[in-house]
């Protein structure tokens, strides 16, 4: 860190300890505010959700009444039919009349009084209902001239109605929270108000429905809080809504205790601060930096074939571009790895590969690109459940990604050789990294089922040369050719390498004899150059 840095963590450090002195009372203060909302919240909720339960409820047993006159088989305002109506309403204590009216929609006859021809229903007409079903079922609301004298809400079928008190829908629910409090019952799809408790504005409850179906159309303003309940299965919602406070008794009903907490918060959080901005300079804090701005590039070493020297994909290999220099894979995928970062750097990997190669790989499907992958992803689906989606929208083949994994990510033998068959069966071919760098390599071969080994550099090296590991690649060939899977040979600097390998039998090979790392314009360029060969 230089002085600069220095001066400004030092400057930073000094306005976050001003700011904690100065600023732990308003912090206090507004997690008071948060949590009186909150215990609001909670009690609007709870009054709703009653509000709703009991909005069904009675529609239920409204309909249900309903049904059973439908199956009175007496003809209709017969004495008959008019005793049934009237057991009908005794059994049903939310109905308060019930009778029958003709197409015209004039009554007939009533539980209460009787039938038309006493005169005391004559010249009643239903006006246009408010709400009709898709079954035939109609309400009104509000209406005022009913037997009984008293405003009534309707429902009606085929001729025949039951009629009840509105606020059957909002009894017994001032007992849940302040009565203060508005609730009212809506029709949700014709928006009309069907009931409210005592004092309560309809059209302002009516106003709140309707900003919460449009909440983008709301304008900012100090409104007082409001629940909205839907119900599912029926075309009913409920909105209740806190009284209006004037700001002294907003201030009285704080919870003041969190103010003390506020100041021991402004502390607490001083000296954490300090410690985050610390830490966030440290390697650790810059790497987990990177990752969230997405500061790592992808470079292409080509993979040739050793016979015809034509290239027939890429190992996709990750940077890190830092500021104005590019930091090495061995320099920060340890740490990645160590903090739980590394698995956001490979899906990071993945989505720059079909950025940058999704058209090319969908026009030559011949191709490939190899992502190398970190024990937890070869230990769980997790990057295969992403990996999927992913090149099924760019419209990429399985087989042009193919995965490479290291003997690091076998520890958990069991959970890896599931989740490499995973791979396999998908589509994804699986090659095995570094191979013979590793104690256990021979075993891993007998374990999991691969397709192709890679041959590690430091064996590609001594080929040619008078060491004790200079014929070590050739028996890798040997081992891979009695196991029929593919060879893949790192690190390839001189053509007697790539001569040698390809005599003892390994058909592809990569290294800065061919090509080294490349972007992907240049590995594009690089392809059509050994395809047109």
């Amino acid at each position: 860190m230089n002085n600069i840095q220095r001066g400004a963590l030092a400057a930073l450090l000094i306005v976050i300890v001003l700011i904690a002195a100065l600023a732990p009372a308003g912090i206090g203060f507004l997690f008071a505010q948060r949590s009186q909302r909150h215990e609001e919240s909670e009690r609007l909720k709870t009054v709703a959700n009653a509000a709703l339960n009991r909005a069904e409820d009675v529609t239920r047993r409204l309909s249900g009444a309903l049904w059973e006159i439908g199956k009175v088989a007496a003809a209709p305002c017969s004495p008959p039919y008019l005793d049934a109506l009237r057991r009908i309403a005794l059994t049903h204590e939310q109905v308060r009349d019930a009778g029958a009216y003709d197409r015209d929609g004039r009554w007939q006859c009533s539980s209460l009084l009787g039938a038309v021809s006493a005169g005391t229903l004559d010249g009643l007409t239903l006006p246009a209902p408010d709400w009709r079903s898709r079954d035939g079922v109609m309400a009104w609301y509000g209406l005022a001239r009913l037997p009984g004298g008293k405003t009534s809400l309707v429902m009606g079928r085929d001729g025949f109605y039951v009629a009840a008190d509105p606020s059957l829908y909002v009894d017994s629910l001032e007992s849940l929270g302040d009565p203060a409090s508005g609730v009212g019952v809506i029709n949700t799809e014709v928006s009309r108000v069907i009931a409210t408790t005592p004092a309560t504005d309809a059209a302002a409850i009516l106003a709140v429905y309707r900003t919460a179906r449009r909440p983008a159309a709301a304008p900012a303003c100090d409104c007082q809080p409001y629940v909205v309940r839907r119900s599912a299965s029926m075309p009913l919602a409920v909105v209740v809504s806190a009284p209006q406070q004037s700001l002294r008794q907003r201030a009285r009903a704080l919870p003041w205790g969190w103010l003390l907490g506020g100041l021991a918060a402004g502390l607490l959080v001083a000296g954490w601060a300090a410690f985050f901005i610390v830490r966030r300079l440290s390697p650790r804090g810059q790497l987990s930096d990177a990752v969230r701005r997405h500061q790592f590039i992808v470079a292409y070493q080509p993979i040739v074939d050793l016979g015809t020297r034509r290239c027939v994909g890429a190992e996709a290999l990750v940077r890190w571009k830092y500021h104005d220099r590019i930091v090495r894979p061995d320099h920060f995928i340890p740490l990645a790895e160590h903090r739980g970062l590394i698995q956001a750097i490979t899906d990071q990997v993945l989505d720059t590969i079909l950025l940058e190669l999704g058209e090319f790989l969908k026009r030559y499907p011949e191709y490939y690109v190899s992502v190398n992958l970190s024990a937890p992803d070869l230990t769980t689906r997790r990057f295969l459940d992403v990996l999927g989606p992913a090149i099924a929208r760019q419209g990429v083949r399985p087989q042009q990604i193919r995965i490479e994994a290291t003997e690091r990510s076998f520890l958990d033998a069991d959970a890896a050789k599931e989740v490499i068959s995973a791979f396999r069966d998908a589509g994804h071919a699986v090659y095995l990294d570094d191979f013979g760098t590793g104690y256990s390599s021979l075993s891993h071969l007998q374990t999991f089922r691969i397709d192709g080994l890679k041959i590690d550099k430091s064996f590609v090296d001594t080929i040619g040369q008078d060491a004790a590991s200079s014929s070590v690649a050739s028996h890798i060939i040997d081992m891979a050719a009695t196991l029929d899977v593919q060879v893949i040979a790192e690190g390839i600097e001189r053509e007697e390498q790539a001569v040698y390998l390809h005599a003892r039998g390994a058909r592809f090979g990569q290294g800065w004899l061919f090509s080294p790392p490349l972007s992907a314009a240049e590995f594009i360029r690089y392809a059509g150059k050994t395809r047109g060969a």
